[in-house]
C-alpha cells in the first residue's frame, strides 16, 4: 500500500513540475519581461522594487511562485483533517494470514 501511495504522489509531483515548466517560460517571455522593460506596464507600480529589464520580470515571477507556495502551505496547515492526519489514521493494522 505504501508503494502505491508513494507512486501516486510521485506521479502528481512530476505532472505539476512538467506543467510549471511549460507555463513558466512563455509566461516570463510574453508577460513579465515586457511588463518590466523600459516603458512597460508594471514599471511604474513595481519597478522600484524589482527594477527594470529582463531580470526584473523573472524576479516578479519568482516572488509570485514563492507566495503561492507559502499560501498552499498555510492552507494545508489550516485544514484540521490534514494537520491531524497522524492522529486520525492508525499506523498499521495487522492482517491475519
Amino acid at each position: 500500500m505504501q508503494g502505491r501511495v508513494f507512486a501516486a504522489r510521485s506521479l502528481l509531483l512530476q505532472l505539476a513540475s512538467a506543467a510549471s515548466v511549460l507555463i513558466a517560460g512563455p509566461l516570463a517571455d510574453n508577460v513579465f519581461v515586457p511588463a518590466f522593460s523600459e516603458g512597460g506596464s508594471l514599471v511604474g507600480i513595481l519597478g522600484g522594487i524589482f527594477g527594470t529589464g529582463t531580470g526584473a520580470g523573472i524576479a516578479m515571477l519568482y516572488v509570485i511562485c514563492a507566495m503561492c507556495m507559502f499560501l498552499i502551505g498555510l492552507i494545508g496547515f489550516r485544514v484540521s483533517s490534514l494537520r491531524n492526519l497522524e492522529k486520525t489514521i492508525s499506523d498499521y493494522d495487522e492482517v491475519a494470514v
